[in-house]
């Protein structure tokens, strides 16, 4: 199924970079409804625009949007989405196909860098999620423990391509809280563009500097109630990114008990699934202490995640409502998932804080890795001693 229809803006309600929002009156059922273009090019009321409605039509998509294909009425060539070096396609072959300027590329400046086999991680701690509603209380809360330290934040390609469409990335970046942005794969229009998530992870260090990586899916997953159909599942090939190039992965359980999916109470059984079945690396689990019935769940789904894989579980008290309420107005932000206010489900935001945490916690134990020189991977003895140092110094 794909439904286009043409129509005319009648207003452009919301202008940021790289994202327009406005309302289009289509031309067969004379309706105003609401649209998004995430090309550079000038749209005003009046304009004739062709329309992409299938996810709308089918009641999907997040904020539910028309796409806006382009212009109907061109009458010379535009550049909607101008370069300097690229040649890279993102979103090969589609018809909105547009060439970036990815950092790897033979034109690049950063080329000669991303040429050398032992770049690696240097013991960066990657904080991973799925879900990126969770992403701002993972960043505030970073930025809260440690100001200092430089957040970068990497999307893969699994959720929405185009970047613009988060507007939480866009409030984290004028709030100071993330310093850059780094699209991987076919996802597009970050401060830094790569081919893969490998070498997003690496722009992220040695291009942008970053003292923090958060590596979470864009807005929109896509799950279908089946075992190994949800867009989670990428996060497996982060895993091992993040592992075989010498950095930490910090991972953040999708966690609920407001869920009414009994799939999803407790640990999802998205993230049961990636750590129990697919990463063939370990990764540092952080699990939030409720004090109540609710650790039960959590600590049995856990165990069996431990004795499928060589993952580390450190566990800590969940972060207390007041900490949640201070980073979100703090920041200006707001803790929404699945359409839930943190105050109605405070689980996910308490996991997504809690790995912060544990990841600013973690600096004097990595620095002392680092002074030897080598970056290993983040292997099981690396993990455990890191968990080690954690559970002693959270006592």
């Amino acid at each position: 199924m794909l439904r286009v229809a043409a129509g005319m803006v009648t207003e452009v309600r919301e202008k940021r970079t790289g994202v327009q929002i406005l309302d289009v009156r289509l031309h067969d059922s004379g309706l105003v409804e609401p649209a998004v273009s995430f090309f550079d090019e000038d749209l005003a009321a009046g304009d004739e625009v062709l329309v992409n409605t299938t996810a709308v039509r089918l009641q999907l998509g997040t904020g539910g949007f028309h796409i806006v294909i382009g212009k109907t009425r061109r009458t010379v060539e535009d550049d909607l989405s101008p370069g300097a070096w690229g040649h890279v396609m993102k979103m090969r072959y589609a018809p909105s196909q547009l060439a970036v300027d990815t950092v790897e590329e033979q034109d690049s400046p950063y080329h000669e860098r991303f040429c050398d086999e032992s770049l690696s991680l240097e013991g960066t701690p990657v904080l991973i999620g799925e879900l990126h509603s969770l992403l701002p209380a993972a960043a505030a809360a970073v930025a809260w423990a440690a100001p200092e330290k430089r957040q970068v934040y990497v999307m893969p390609d699994a959720a929405s391509l185009p970047i613009a469409l988060s507007r939480q990335v866009a409030r984290l970046k004028s709030a100071g809280v993330l310093a850059a942005t780094v699209t991987a794969g076919h996802a597009w229009g970050g401060d830094r563009e790569t081919v893969t998530i490998h070498n997003g992870l690496l722009a992220a260090r040695h291009v942008e500097q970053a003292d923090v990586i958060l590596c979470f899916l864009g807005p929109g997953v896509t799950g279908t109630g089946t075992p190994l159909g949800f867009s989670g599942m990428q996060l497996a090939e982060v895993i091992h990114a993040v592992s075989l190039l010498g950095g930490i992965p910090f991972f953040i359980p999708r966690l609920s008990f407001a869920d009414p999916r009994k799939r999803h109470f407790g640990i999802s059984h998205h993230t049961r699934t990636v750590l129990g079945r697919f990463a063939l690396r370990p990764v540092l689990l952080a699990v939030p202490e409720f004090g109540d019935g609710r650790d039960d769940i959590v600590r049995s789904q856990t165990a069996e995640l431990i004795r499928s894989g060589s993952h580390l579980a450190v566990s800590r008290p969940a972060p207390d409502h007041e900490q949640l309420e201070r980073l979100e107005q703090t920041f200006g932000l707001s803790f929404v998932t699945m359409g839930r206010h943190w105050r109605n489900d405070p689980a996910p935001f308490q996991a997504a804080v809690l790995a912060a945490d544990l990841a600013v916690q973690s600096a004097p134990f990595l620095a002392e890795c680092a002074s030897g020189g080598t970056h290993r991977c983040a292997g099981p003895d690396t993990l455990a001693a890191l968990a080690l140092f954690l559970t002693r110094s959270g006592v």
